[in-house]
């Protein structure tokens, strides 16, 4: 970089943070996006000692005037570790607000992660966290060795620091609950260099690699405990693996163990995870495909002369093709947004023999001259998903402004100049990243084409009641199993517009009070003659000592909206509570930002408003089942829906 780039980028630092200062000074309520917009700018620079500043200027009031936006959400954090971390609440800060989540984050003293946990959780326990955050450097394993030129001790050490771990987080789940990331240890270069004997170096390597490996095995351990590699970490760094470490004068002045550029890393990626914890990750890639799909421009080049695999720069156009096919594999729609006549761009998908994605790999395709965020958004109307959902990704500079100037919703990521880099970027940014992939996840490109074949349907029959009898819905309600539980705790996390509460269960909620009894978690499945919708709907189901059923919130996928099922599910669960001897059932209804098209939703199956029990939060509905003694005497099932494999009546309690 010459001396005028670097100036010229140091000046765009300093103006970027002047001017969140500046907003700061004035206040930020109602500017959010421009908040937003800023920390983006700040994170592409990749200075984190900039970035950190930045999250240091949003403070607690500062983000509570974010929060009046009702844009943004809230979490609660709790970091503790081996060494000092007091970059890290500013980073992660920085992170997850220009991820629209505002944090409350807590830190334990330096390295107090064992005593805290063993005396209770004095400084934390009273946070409540939803996620807590484990850093250890390498100095959390050797402080228990006494010689470690000793190696037989080093490897006893490193054997048993997983269980000893593993133990730590049994402890702090009990103690803290909600999630737990850890992360394996690095190993400095000072710890092996001390070694004089290159077979010494490597048992020593050996040793905590496995030990690593251990640490890796306890992901597997708990739905609710993740495990991040530091290599991984190092990497997304922007360094060579030994990069992790601070500087000696740091190390030596302040504890510091880690770099601001590891911080930095460890930071987005628990941002990553916070988004995946909500229920936010993304669900479609939108790919432009001259420049980025394939090198060359299909309508002035033609087919035969895009550059698509061999050498350089195809096999980097190639790369990226695989990293989408990878995804799509993993339940990520993909859709293309060309400025391309649409038949010339589909006949170089079908008809270039080294294009690995074919037009069936797309969920949708948008080629047409309009505007890319116009595109976009009837790409979003035709997979009826939020454009908020969306990651659009285009090696035009003037499209990736246009795009967040228009719809700052849309994850636009900044391609490099490089083509070479391009898969690496997008698969860094980890949009798509969750806690479980489930069956749901894997099939959903097949799901959103079947819903393509259902609307064919509906636009070739004369009205709605005969759409929906010539789908043949079968619709199975029950109790929540192991096979279920993961899209259970998914839906309630993901879904917004069908979310009559806007409550999030996390998975070690629903197992406990499932558990303990104080709550059933239903699970409703819908297939049609175009095949199986997956798992659409969930409700979580409470019961008083009197008695009375309360459906604490009921969440339906968009993509069954308008054929009944709503009306079905609340039935069934209606009947089963008569059966049981419920004297009545209650239900909720809190606006969200986004589910005000169903406020209506408990008056129009019946329910009576409790005026007594609302309040302008959140409005309060009863179905009283005293005097029925007949399921007959409730409203009638939909007529287009079969029930099928459900006990009846459904059993619930």
């Amino acid at each position: 970089m010459s001396v005028t780039t670097e100036a010229g980028t140091g000046q765009a630092r300093r103006s970027a943070l002047r001017e969140l200062r500046a907003m700061k000074k004035a206040g930020l309520g109602g500017a959010g996006d421009a908040v937003v917009a800023l920390l983006d700018e700040l994170e592409a620079q990749g200075d984190p000692l900039v970035l950190e500043s930045a999250g240091a200027l949003l403070d607690a009031g500062q983000r509570a005037a974010l929060h009046q936006e009702n844009r943004f959400s809230d979490y609660r954090i709790a970091l503790l570790g081996s060494s000092t971390l007091d970059s890290l609440p500013h980073l992660l800060t920085a992170e997850l607000v220009r991820r629209r989540v505002l944090p409350e984050i807590r830190s334990a003293g330096f390295n107090q992660w064992r005593l805290e946990i063993l005396s209770g959780a004095p400084a934390l326990a009273s946070l409540q966290p939803q996620l807590v955050a484990l850093l250890l450097d390498d100095a959390a394993v050797f402080e228990s060795v006494a010689d470690p030129l000793d190696l037989d001790e080093v490897e006893r050490r490193c054997a048993a620091f997983p269980q000893e771990l593993a133990d730590w987080a049994e402890q702090c789940r009990g103690t803290l609950g909600g999630l737990l990331v850890l992360a394996t240890v690095p190993l400095t270069a000072l710890r092996s260099d001390r070694l004089v004997d290159y077979r010494s170096k490597a048992r020593l390597a050996a040793a905590w690699q496995r030990m690593n490996a251990e640490i890796l095995g306890l992901a597997t351990t708990s739905e609710r405990t993740v495990v991040l590699a530091w290599e991984t970490l190092a990497q997304h760094a922007g360094g060579a693996a030994g990069g992790f470490a601070a500087g000696d004068r740091m190390r030596h002045a302040a504890g510091h163990a880690f770099s601001p550029e590891f911080l930095h890393a460890y930071a987005a990626e628990l941002a990553r995870v916070v988004r995946a914890d909500q229920g936010k990750a993304r669900k479609c890639l939108v790919l432009d495909l001259d420049h980025t799909l394939w090198g060359g421009v299909v309508g002035d080049d033609g087919v035969a002369a895009l550059r698509i695999g061999g050498a350089f720069p195809g096999s980097a156009h190639l790369e990226l093709q695989a990293l989408a096919a990878d995804l799509k594999a993993q339940g990520v729609m993909l859709a293309v947004c060309s400025k391309n006549e649409d038949a010339v761009a589909r006949e170089a998908m079908a008809t270039h023999p080294e294009m690995l994605l074919r037009p069936d790999s797309f969920v949708a395709i948008a080629a047409s001259w309009d505007p890319k965020p116009q595109a976009v958004a009837g790409l979003a109307r035709t997979l009826n998903i939020g454009s908020d959902a969306m990651v659009f990704v285009d090696d035009n500079p003037v499209e990736r402004g246009l795009m967040r100037e228009l719809r700052p919703e849309v994850a636009t990521v900044e391609l490099p100049g490089d083509p070479a880099r391009y898969a690496a970027t997008v698969a860094a940014r980890g949009d798509f990243n969750l806690l479980t992939l489930t069956e749901e996840d894997r099939v959903r490109t097949q799901l959103y084409r079947a819903e393509a074949d259902r609307a064919e349907l509906q636009r070739s029959t004369g009205s709605l009641d005969e759409y929906l009898a010539g789908l043949g819905s079968e619709l199975t309600v029950e109790p929540m199993n192991e096979l279920s539980r993961a899209r259970i705790v998914q839906l309630f996390g993901k879904t917004n517009q069908f979310n009559l509460t806007g409550r999030r269960y996390a998975d070690d909620e629903v197992v406990s009070r499932s558990d303990a009894g104080e709550a059933v978690f239903l699970s409703a499945r819908l297939r049609d003659r175009f095949g199986d919708n997956g798992l659409i709907a969930a409700l979580a189901v409470g019961r008083d000592a009197q008695g009375v059923w309360e459906v604490e919130n009921f969440v339906l996928s968009c993509r069954v909206f308008s054929r009944y099922v709503e009306q079905a599910v609340v039935g069934l669960v209606l009947r089963a509570a008569l059966a049981a001897g419920a004297p009545e059932v209650r239900a909720s209804y809190a606006r969200t930002a986004k589910n005000g098209a169903f406020a209506e939703f408990w008056t129009g199956l019946g329910f009576a408003v409790d005026a007594a029990a609302s309040t302008p939060e959140r409005q309060v509905y009863i179905r009283d089942l005293r005097e029925l003694s007949d399921p007959d005497a409730l409203p009638d099932l939909p007529s287009s829906i079969s029930v099928v494999s459900t006990k009846e009546p459904l059993d619930v309690f």
